[in-house]
């Protein structure tokens, strides 16, 4: 599925995170290598994947931003 989205959305990086991010490297080189087999060359050329630095808390921060920018928004 990440594969999929690389190649449809073409991302400036990709950032692991969350229970997944526990797992740690081995499972971080695992995803590195499908996805860069299983998605566009165009889409992986320069592309970075890698650990969240901010373990259980991505998922609250992530949503904290979203609603700080959608209350914020100039609409």
């Amino acid at each position: 599925m990440l594969a999929s989205l690389v190649s449809f959305f073409n991302p400036g990086l990709v950032i692991i995170a969350g229970g997944v991010a526990k797992l740690g490297h081995v499972l971080l080189a695992e995803i590195r290598s499908v996805v860069y087999r299983r998605s566009l060359p165009l889409a992986t050329g320069n592309l970075p994947i890698v650990l969240s630095e901010l373990g259980d808390t991505a998922g609250v921060i992530g949503a904290t931003r979203l609603i700080s920018d959608h209350v914020y928004s100039a609409n």
